[in-house]
């Protein structure tokens, strides 16, 4: 019996050595299939390497990577990816072609050790620079169309006013001749009438029908120039009623982008003025006819505003800031309510309301950490502006001192000047709220962009700086 468990026992050991054996040549067998796989792959593509067949061999390098443990890929994988990559990205800057740059990322990132190499940061930072630039050439084309479109239509607003103004005075004038006329030739056949019946007559008749002549004169004279006034009050009325019919065209047109917010634009006093109550539009007249001579002068004040909107962006290194900001300036002005010739108003405005900057110096815009006493000097740009803005018509001179001094306030008072809720000029609220939004949207590392909605919800998140009610429109029309 006790032999029989010894047999058993021995029997138990060399079973478990004989599988101990099995495993670990199983182990062996599968790290040496494994090592042959990766030299074949390695092999493949060193070849398609060799054979410039760059996308083909980053797919297989990328492979072959994923065979190894990422702590543990040998040293000649991460040396032929390298080449690989490096030669992969500069094609991509001379082809202009980014389909696979987006998997060079997440492979960067899955594998730092590769994005350790210099040449391989150097042209991520080219690509990244050069697709940041594509996407800004495409914006700026689009917002110069956009720009072009405002101002043929704003050209196209004018004429058309024109047009229908002059065709209403010409049927006045029309019908008031032909009214007129008309009484004249009754008059005549009148006179004439009464002059043959008198030669017919005798001279005590003679004087009977001499003063009902002069009666019958004087009534036709009264009824002339009654007809006359009649006329005249006609023409009046249809001239109102156009005016009335172009007005409550211009109100439907303008419906359904006015808020319940309202604010007055004031044409009357020395100038346009940017008042500060939060009405907006409610109240706003629609735009005045402009002369030939305003039209040319608004249109050089533009150009004006652009030129000097470039050096502005110039010293600032904020590329196209003058255009983004002024083309969302005019959007939400149009959006809110005011008429069109406050809106081009404002459009200029907002092209040169950081003017204060070109007089400070260029070490402190520069410098990446100011002191309180730069930071101070920083500030003082709202009140720098006026030096550069003598082109400004005296009568839009308000709007341009409202959007240079006070862009910086906000809602609760906190800003520059101390301005609170409507003390806060329109056009001050609308920049304040479509430069921090372009601010937002335009940074140029990849990592801090961020998306509209995104951008729109750091704005809303912070009712104590921006108007609100702007903020929302803003939200409708981007």
């Amino acid at each position: 019996m006790l032999q029989s468990k010894m047999i058993q026992n021995q029997i138990k050991k060399n079973l478990l050595q004989v599988l101990l054996c099995v495993f670990s040549v199983g182990i062996v067998f599968a790290q040496s299939s494994t090592s042959d796989l990766t030299k074949r792959f390695l092999q493949r593509a060193d070849d398609q390497y060799s054979a410039m067949q760059y996308e083909e061999a980053f797919k297989t390098i990328n492979a072959t990577l994923k065979l190894s443990e990422r702590d543990e890929v040998p040293g000649n994988v991460y040396l032929l990816a390298t080449q690989i990559y490096t030669k992969l990205l500069d094609k991509m800057t001379k082809t202009k072609d980014f389909t696979l740059f987006n998997d060079v990322i997440m492979n960067l990132q899955t594998y730092p050790k590769l994005s350790d190499d210099p040449q391989i940061q150097k042209y991520v930072r080219m690509i990244q620079q050069m697709q940041a630039d594509i996407k800004e050439a495409a914006r700026d084309a689009k917002q110069q169309a956009q720009t072009k479109e405002m101002m043929e239509s704003f050209a196209a607003t004018q004429q058309a006013g024109n047009e229908e103004m002059k065709e209403a005075i010409r049927q006045g004038l029309e019908s008031a001749g032909e009214k007129t006329a008309e009484a004249v030739r009754e008059v005549s056949e009148t006179t004439n009438n009464t002059m043959k019946e008198i030669s017919r007559t005798s001279n005590k008749t003679i004087w009977i029908l001499v003063m009902l002549g002069a009666l019958i004169f004087v009534i036709v004279f009264i009824l002339v120039v009654v007809g006359i006034r009649v006329s005249a009050r006609a023409s009046a009325m249809q001239t109102a009623q156009l005016d009335s019919t172009l007005k409550l065209i211009a109100g439907m047109q303008q419906t359904n982008n006015q808020l319940l917010l309202g604010g007055i634009t004031d044409f009357g006093g020395m100038g346009l003025k940017s008042a500060g109550s939060s009405r907006w539009g409610v109240d706003a007249l629609p735009a005045p006819e402009m002369t030939d001579d305003e039209k040319a002068e608004l249109k050089q004040l533009v150009i004006d505003c652009e030129k000097l909107g470039s050096e502005i962006d110039a010293v600032t290194k904020r590329k196209n800031n003058s255009k983004n900001v002024s083309e969302l300036v005019y959007k939400l002005a149009m959006q809110l309510g005011l008429n069109q010739n406050s809106s081009m108003i404002y459009f200029a405005a907002s092209m040169v309301y950081d003017a204060g900057f070109l007089a400070v110096p260029e070490e402190i815009l520069e410098a990446e950490n100011l002191t309180d006493e730069q930071r101070e000097i920083l500030r003082e740009h709202v009140n720098q502006y006026e030096q550069y803005l003598g082109f400004v018509p005296r009568k839009y001179w308000d709007i341009f001192e409202d959007a240079a001094k006070y862009h910086h306030e906000n809602m609760d008072g906190s800003g520059y000047k101390g301005l609170a809720g409507d003390a806060i000029p329109q056009i001050a609220r609308l920049i304040h709220v479509a430069e921090s939004y372009n601010s937002l949207i335009s940074r140029r590392n990849y990592k801090q962009i961020q998306d509209k909605e995104s951008a729109i919800q750091e704005l809303e998140s912070k009712p104590n700086l921006y108007d609100n009610d702007v903020v929302k429109v803003l939200d409708s029309i981007v």
